[in-house]
């Protein structure tokens, strides 16, 4: 009977030994793996490379960087990128993303608000939308200070609730918000929505020793020999579970969810005593010399874009229409995202408008 249970024993210790090793050597050699592929091949494809004033090297730098941003939960607000400092992309919670022109003695401040498109997803910190709109302001406003708080996957709603924590809790107030909305837009909840209401489920039991019961299959899912099954088998590249609720609404009623955000985004900023202007950005598959897109995705934008046109311009501009012009260069570097070419040309049409508004 011992020499039963020491065998038991000997197999459930080598066994349990082989597994943390094995768990242990797919974890270190997967992310070796994807640092030396970065660093030998461009990640970026042949077709917008040359939109980029970035060697080769430069280029995959960029692209890591971006990447190994981190994010952390506000309340009330979603996933917001954390402190990051690298030689292209550098973010503070404070003051948001590096911009062109941030000075100590600001006499007008400008905070831009929306999505990655805002935050400018692998764009270089100076050739953002934001740094651009700086950059040609310089010359006719002193003292102008520019604070981009674009954060990847955000929307209208997320936006609203972000300027007012920022209010909130900065000491760094505006004289004027720029909004810059459209292809982000969804019915309610953020991304990693579904994540975190699976993480509170597995806390919420009847007593704290119940806790083991929910924990235990998350911990055998988040396990690296689990996840590279799963990456192999379903061809997975992140571990956002998407909420269905989230994006289950039609286009008109996600047309009607949208306005009247816009519209409870006017009554904030006049509560807190400043300006703010919404701009309709232009859709990848739709406007501009496009990166090659999916059909469904052209659809899908196609769709969500013929709602959006209609609706008032007092609440928001469309200036979708700027990058369609006859540019020999790809307007966009993957199917949403824009070129620095772009990124100017934006930032020229914004201040264009707001010039003809009078907001600066």
């Amino acid at each position: 009977m011992k020499k039963k249970i020491q065998i038991f024993v000997n197999i459930f210790f080598f066994t349990l030994l082989f597994l943390i090793i094995i768990n242990l050597l797919i974890k270190y050699s997967w992310k070796f793996y994807n640092n030396y592929k970065i660093s030998k091949k461009n990640p970026f494809p042949e077709i917008v490379r040359s939109n980029f004033e970035l060697d080769d090297i430069e280029q995959r730098k960029l692209f890591k960087e971006t990447h190994q941003m981190k994010y952390y939960y506000q309340p009330f607000v979603g996933p917001l990128p954390d402190n990051y400092k690298g030689t292209y992309v550098n973010f503070n919670k404070k003051t948001g993303r590096k911009t062109f022109n941030q000075t100590n003695t600001c006499k007008k401040n400008i905070f831009f608000l929306g999505g990655s498109t805002t935050f400018g997803w692998l764009s270089i910190d100076e050739k953002t939308i934001p740094s651009y709109f700086s950059k040609n302001l310089s010359q006719e406003i002193n003292g102008l200070c520019v604070f981009n708080f674009g954060s990847p996957w955000f929307y209208s709603k997320q936006e609203n609730n972000y300027l007012v924590e920022l209010v909130e809790k900065n000491s760094i107030k505006p004289d004027l918000a720029i909004f810059f909305d459209g292809i982000n837009e969804m019915c309610s909840g953020f991304i990693y929505d579904k994540n975190l209401r699976n993480q509170f489920d597995e806390i919420i039991v009847d007593h704290r020793t119940d806790i083991i019961n929910k924990k235990i299959l998350p911990f055998l899912r988040s396990m690296p020999i689990y996840q590279l099954a799963d990456r192999i088998m379903n061809k997975k590249m992140s571990q956002i579970s998407i909420a269905e609720e989230n994006f289950n609404c039609s286009e008109k009623e996600l047309k009607n969810f949208f306005q009247l955000r816009l519209k409870l985004r006017l009554d904030i900023c006049k509560a807190l005593n400043f300006e703010c202007v919404s701009f309709l950005q232009p859709f990848g598959g739709i406007h501009g010399k496009s990166y090659p897109v999916s059909k469904k995705l052209k659809n899908q934008h196609t769709l969500k874009y013929q709602e959006f046109r209609n609706i008032p311009k007092n609440l928001i501009i469309n200036i979708s229409s700027v990058l369609d012009d006859n540019s020999k260069n790809i307007s966009y570097i993957d199917s949403i995202h824009y070129s620095h070419e772009a990124n100017e040309k934006i930032s020229k049409e914004i201040i264009s408008q707001l010039k003809l508004m009078n907001k600066i």
